[in-house]
């Protein structure tokens, strides 16, 4: 029996994410009370709602562009609709909630991620309900904490503050939906879903391939985010899938092979060919004798595919070493100045695409050649004529009747 066991992913930021809360309700209480002093009554829950996510906006200059833009425009629209204060309010959140889990993605990459995990479709419901739900709490113990400051004669500026910091209190504590139950990567997953299947060099090469991968992913997510960033994590994928899709095609040859050893063929070939020399009958002998050839053409197709498995076993070797050659890489770009950083990170990313790029070729090459010259000698092989029973010679005694 399993449990499922919830746990926190990135849990520094989501740490940061509540401490860009609390300043960001803050700034919103204060926003409030200055609007409302100009005849302007904002409502405090979007204004903090709105400014939360703003705050926590994450990604490149487009993603926060485009996030910041949604956090504005989608809270803002339950206000249009007429509703009652619950429902708007919590509508409002909920929006936001889905944005806080699209924040936790771009500020990640979703394309620059290697053995990381990433929210799904739960992920945003969980944290649009999450959102509306925490919300609404934070507004009541807001209005409770404002009552009890005015009784004390609390300033008006700082209660003001500490209204609008515990609604963003809430409204950050929800963005935890982007940290529980993630998806794994989907080449890490593939990975995980083949691996069982194989067995000997190429089981073990295939984790040695996703091990290197997943350390390179480690070490991806501390350099800054940039196009060649990206472009390095899909280099790195692509040729982790291939490696192991590679290992998964042999896993059946491999264990035809293991059944059926050459060694246990050419026993049974030889007994086929002492069987025939032994027998006395012509069209029993033949019969032997085809069968014995039958079998010697096997054993060397056999003989050919464990060939063809050392040159499948190396090329794995190969891509598994440039992995490693990249992981080592990786490791050196954790150090130094920024510009650095992005300089050595985009020839790094150009180098290994390249190389990439050429041992897939060279790959498909020689599986071509192979094929090529495997059909060829397939054609040229003469076919084994039947043998049929009319092939016998007549009687005497039906030559005498025919002369």
């Amino acid at each position: 029996m399993s449990a499922t066991v919830l746990q926190l992913h990135h849990r520094e930021a989501f740490e940061r994410n509540v401490s860009r809360a609390l300043a960001a309700g803050a700034g919103a209480g204060l926003l409030h009370l200055g609007a409302s002093a100009v005849g302007l009554p904002l409502p405090l829950a979007y204004l903090v709602i709105a400014g939360t996510v703003l705050a926590v906006s994450q990604g490149d200059k487009w993603d926060r562009l485009l996030l910041s833009g949604l956090g504005v425009l989608l809270p803002a629209l339950p206000y249009a609709l007429g509703m009652a204060p619950a429902w708007t309010a919590g509508l409002s959140a909920g929006a936001a909630g889905a944005l806080l889990v699209r924040a936790h993605l771009n500020e990640r990459g979703e394309e620059g991620q290697v053995g990381e995990r990433r929210p799904t479709l739960v992920n945003y419901v969980l944290g649009a309900g999450l959102c509306a739900a925490l919300t609404l709490g934070g507004v009541e113990v807001s209005h409770v904490l404002v009552a009890r400051l005015a009784d004390w004669a609390t300033p008006v500026l700082l209660a003001a503050g500490l209204a609008g910091a515990i609604v963003g209190l809430f409204v950050g504590l929800s963005s935890v939906a982007a940290h529980l139950a993630l998806a794994s990567d989907p080449v890490e997953a593939r990975c995980e879903e083949l691996l069982p299947q194989l067995s000997g060099d190429f089981h073990t090469l295939a984790q040695r391939a996703l091990t290197i991968y997943r350390q390179c992913g480690q070490s991806l997510a501390q350099l800054p985010r940039e196009p060649a960033r990206e472009e390095l994590a899909r280099t790195l994928s692509r040729m982790t899938r291939d490696a192991v899709e590679l290992a998964s095609e042999w896993a059946g040859v491999e264990a035809q092979l293991e059944e059926r050893a050459q060694s246990e063929l050419q026993a049974e070939r030889e007994e086929l060919l002492r069987a025939a020399h032994a027998s006395t009958d012509a069209v029993a002998r033949r019969q032997l004798e085809s069968a014995a050839a039958s079998l010697a053409e096997e054993v060397e197709r056999l003989g050919e595919l464990k060939q063809r498995r050392e040159r499948i076993l190396a090329r794995l070797r190969a891509q598994v070493a440039q992995l490693d050659r990249a992981r080592v890489a990786l490791l050196s770009l954790r150090s130094g100045q920024a510009q650095l950083k992005a300089a050595e990170l985009s020839a790094l990313s150009r180098r290994f695409r390249a190389l990439s790029s050429a041992q897939m070729e060279e790959g498909q090459v020689m599986d071509a050649v192979a094929a090529q010259a495997t059909l060829a000698q397939t054609e040229a092989m003469p076919p084994i004529a039947p043998i049929a029973e009319s092939s016998e010679a007549p009687p005497p005694a039906v030559r005498q009747r025919e002369s």
